[in-house]
């Protein structure tokens, strides 16, 4: 929570853990972050069916399409259903070009189906 959602960093998450008597290096802060990250993709995936048919309850889905970057760093581009509020899928690419995106695209359609409407910004690759 601290990372993630705290926006802390892996020292000020040690210095917060010392001072409940909990002896733990920053690299075993970021070594845990990574782990947990790991598991939730793990999660995430094995509930692909369970939220197909959450969407299939509620009518269907409106696939929102956004990427995130800064600088020349890869960015994360994700597809989230804004009815429900759930994150479908995310990817890290290099860019928004539209050979790197298709395959995301289509995995979505294969996971859960066609959307209902597509929100995005007008970027060439989408």
């Amino acid at each position: 929570m601290a990372l993630f959602v705290e926006g802390k960093n892996e020292k000020q998450i040690q210095a917060e853990l010392k001072s409940r008597n909990i002896a733990i290096s920053t690299r075993q802060v970021g070594y845990l972050a990574k782990k947990f990250i790991v598991y939730l993709a793990l999660a995430h995936k094995q509930s692909r069916s369970k939220i197909k048919d959450l969407l299939c309850l509620r009518g269907g889905y409106i696939l929102h399409l956004d990427g995130t970057c800064e600088g020349d760093s890869p960015l994360l581009f994700t597809g989230l259903d804004g009815l429900a509020e759930i994150v479908l899928d995310n990817i890290k690419l290099p860019s928004e070009k539209a050979e790197l995106l298709i395959p995301f695209f289509r995995q979505i359609r294969e996971q859960y189906g066609d959307p209902i409407a597509l929100v995005h910004d007008m970027g060439k690759g989408i």
